[in-house]
């Protein structure tokens, strides 16, 4: 039985291999790909994702305020009567919210100013998840400038 499972996990590992290759080639023949590439704590997992995240077309954008819409990482106010607060948005792009949240998180690590600003939002209170958002709208303004 342990025989058989080895061999089709290195059968997995391979096709997994063969997959990271493509990936690979598919995301440095893009014109982005540099930009990308050279974000801090991106690396060879979250370089690609944020790219194929955020798309090829230079145009679909007007400012930075739609691709936070669209990824979920701006505010939303709820209001009701007297009462109104500022929420996460939940209409959104899903799996680009959660590569944003990776890549503030994984920044935390390379880049003092994400540090301080992260560290700054949680001693105002805010919850880690908060915090990361913050973060990720910063990034979401530098790399729309890029």
């Amino acid at each position: 039985m342990t025989l058989a499972l080895l061999e089709q996990l290195s059968s997995l590992v391979e096709r997994i291999a063969e997959y990271d290759n493509e990936i690979e080639r598919l995301f440095s023949q893009h014109s982005d790909a540099p930009i990308f590439r050279r974000l801090p704590g991106a690396g060879k997992r979250l370089a690609p994702r944020l790219l194929a995240e955020w798309g090829g077309d230079r145009g679909r954008y007007e400012d930075a305020s739609g691709v936070q819409a669209l990824a979920g990482t701006s505010p939303v106010v709820y209001q009701s009567g007297n009462y109104s607060r500022a929420r996460k948005r939940y209409a959104c792009n899903k799996p680009f919210r959660n590569t944003l949240y990776q890549y503030a998180w994984a920044s935390l690590q390379k880049e003092e100013w994400a540090a301080e600003y992260y560290g700054r939002k949680r001693e105002e209170g805010k919850s880690h998840t908060m915090a990361l958002r913050a973060l990720a709208n910063q990034w979401v303004r530098i790399i729309h400038a890029l």
